[in-house]
């Protein structure tokens, strides 16, 4: 099973530390203490090392492990981390409320922790209840571990119309047919171009006329990325509008939107199979 986000390579980070890189032993002893931190370190780029940004609620060991945590939050980077899945959850809602159908799929792929499903489904269940009853969610993950603690999250809240799938987000044949919307975010940073093409490709074949997929990709942050590569060993592939413009050039999607979010160093994606809506 191939995880693309594990990029770590060190059977040992302090010892690489020690020979490479040793005043940065300090940081990286202080920065372990904070619950974000530990996981990026000893997982790389987890779904729990992204669910932590999403729900934005600090935790560490002893109270300055958690004022540490806090202070990472707080950067930039992972504000503009957060928005993606803010992001991601409005468009669902969104689509569900606008589209012209009565029923509706929604995939989200690979899903990890489903934070912006479970959240776009908690606002229709609450708002609209006739749309949530019309919409039926899915998950995809190669990772068996985050399938079953997904599939744990949306029980706690009570949801019925969840169904969680065990597989590789770029094996066509592990997609449900006829989605209305897929959701991606965090997986583009680990691909190759050529690699996301074939999974945009994928998606696209994935989604019934007039379907959306609403993705994100990452811009370089100099502080966030040093600090990545060398206290955790998480290496990611960053991409402007013109590499993303690059990339959907290979696949079907003709119809793209990109923006950035208000902090800058994420690009929020919306693309459409053919009429949107």
């Amino acid at each position: 099973m191939k995880l693309v986000n594990r990029t770590r390579y060190s059977a040992s980070i302090p010892r690489r530390l020690l020979k490479e890189r040793v005043y940065l032993l300090p940081l990286y002893y202080l920065a372990r203490l904070s619950d974000l931190a530990k996981e990026g370190m000893e997982y790389s780029g987890s779904y729990r090392f992204a669910d932590h940004i999403y729900a934005n609620r600090a935790s560490g060991r002893w109270a300055l492990g958690t004022l540490v945590d806090k202070a990472l939050l707080s950067l930039p980077a992972c504000r503009s981390f957060r928005n993606r899945y803010l992001h991601s959850r409005d468009r669902i809602v969104e689509y569900v409320r606008t589209a012209a159908r009565n029923q509706f799929r929604i995939l989200s792929a690979p899903c990890g922790l489903p934070r912006d499903l479970i959240e776009a489904a908690g606002r229709l269940r609450r708002e609209d209840p006739r749309r949530f009853e019309q919409t039926w969610f899915y998950g995809l993950d190669i990772d068996p571990s985050a399938v079953e603690e997904a599939r744990r999250m949306t029980s706690s809240y009570g949801f019925t119309n969840f169904e969680f799938i065990c597989g590789d987000a770029l094996d066509a044949d592990a997609y449900p047919p006829d989605l209305d919307v897929v959701t991606s975010s965090g997986f583009a940073e680990f691909l190759e171009d050529a690699e996301l093409a074939r999974f945009y490709t994928v998606c696209h074949a994935a989604l019934r006329e007039g379907g959306m997929l609403v993705s994100s990709a990452t811009v370089r942050n100099r502080l966030s990325d040093y600090m990545l590569k060398n206290l955790a060993e998480l290496f990611t592939h960053y991409r402007d509008e013109t590499a993303l413009t690059r990339v959907f050039s290979s696949t079907p999607f003709r119809k793209i939107e990109m923006r950035r979010d208000p902090a800058g160093y994420q690009i929020l994606i919306a693309a459409g199979s053919g009429r949107m809506g």
